[in-house]
């Protein structure tokens, strides 16, 4: 069932920018952007940053421009650091242009897991040095920890029946990591459990699909890495946003510099419940929500969990600027 919120009447409507997460890296997503001077200085910027930092993966110009780069399974094995900069730098980039195209002009970014961090950069929150030096440290601190084989698994059960699942087969170490649509809902635990609990939805008539992924995130085995990476977030410098910040893991906007810090850090084990800050911003008075990935994962989402409300993604592949341009002339106003 679709959650219920009454669509804003009166007022003026606003749009809200929502940055995704892991399953916004697709090889070459920017070959038909990778001129755009905006789209250019960001890739070469992270490359350059992470040079600097001493990193050793394949180049994420090359990732984003080159349709032959590898494919998302094989580079998260691979380096899953890079997998994890291609993904900031796609979303950043596209989020970029779609602010420069300002039409319909942006009023707040909404961030999605790790797509927090690409929010909190285009919000200006953290400059783009920051954000891969963050996530340079966030990869050192899970290669540290020494985590078991985890992973997660969408399912198109609501949380409710993946509760009761969960309890039915004696799977306690698979938690739900993120209620994102009524229809969907993302488990997390170690590999072997994963498995199970895969075999037990399926065999319901059910979909369940593993995500590329490099360990259970929104899971209590990584709380250890998030305390640490909290406490090194303490030092970070962070600027007032330029536009209010949403994030799947909390309703409301974060606005202090403590509320802000937490957010950079609360996709590593915090739960999301991307339905229950969307209900939030449609009481605000969003109208529109634009997905500035590659794909079009949160605009779906979206779409799904607010009936009535207009979504668009502007920027799935392939998309250079003049497509870009005639899409957001097609979102209503």
């Amino acid at each position: 069932m679709r959650d219920n919120v009454p669509a804003p009447t009166g007022g003026t409507p606003r749009t809200v920018l929502m940055c995704p997460g892991q399953g916004a890296y697709l090889p070459g997503a920017l070959r038909h952007l990778g001129d755009v001077p905006s789209v250019s200085r960001v890739l070469r910027e992270v490359d350059a940053h992470t040079g600097a930092l001493g990193g050793t993966g394949p180049p994420v110009g090359r990732l984003l421009t080159d349709v032959a780069a590898p494919a998302p399974d094989r580079l998260v094995r691979a380096h899953p650091l890079a997998f994890d900069l291609a993904t900031y730098a796609a979303v950043v980039s596209c989020a970029t242009v779609l602010l420069d195209l300002a039409a319909p002009r942006v009023h707040a970014v909404l961030g999605h897991s790790v797509g927090d961090l690409a929010a909190l950069t285009v919000a200006g929150v953290v400059t783009l040095e920051q954000g891969v030096r963050l996530l340079h440290v966030r990869d050192r601190l899970l290669r540290d920890a020494a985590l078991p084989a985890a992973g997660l698994l969408a399912t198109d059960l609501t949380a409710e029946l993946a509760a009761d699942l969960l309890r039915a087969e004696d799977l306690p170490q698979v938690r739900i990591a993120a209620r994102n649509a009524p229809g969907q809902t993302v488990l997390a635990g170690p590999d072997d459990q994963l498995a199970a609990v895969r075999s037990a939805v399926r065999a319901l008539g059910r979909r369940a699909t593993p995500l590329t992924s490099r360990t259970a995130y929104h899971h209590p085995l990584l709380a250890e890495v998030q305390r640490a990476f909290r406490r090194l977030l303490r030092a970070q410098p962070v600027a007032p946003p330029t536009l209010p910040v949403y994030t799947a893991a909390a309703p409301g906007p974060a606005r202090t510099p403590a509320q802000l810090r937490t957010v950079a850090a609360a996709h590593l084990s915090e739960p999301l419940a991307f339905h229950r800050t969307l209900r939030a911003l449609r009481l605000a008075g969003f109208t529109t929500y634009l997905d500035s990935g590659p794909r079009a994962l949160l605009s779906t989402l979206a779409r799904a969990g607010l009936p009535g409300c207009t979504t668009a993604a502007p920027s799935r592949t392939p998309a250079g600027l003049d497509r870009i341009r005639l899409r957001l002339t097609a979102v209503p106003r």
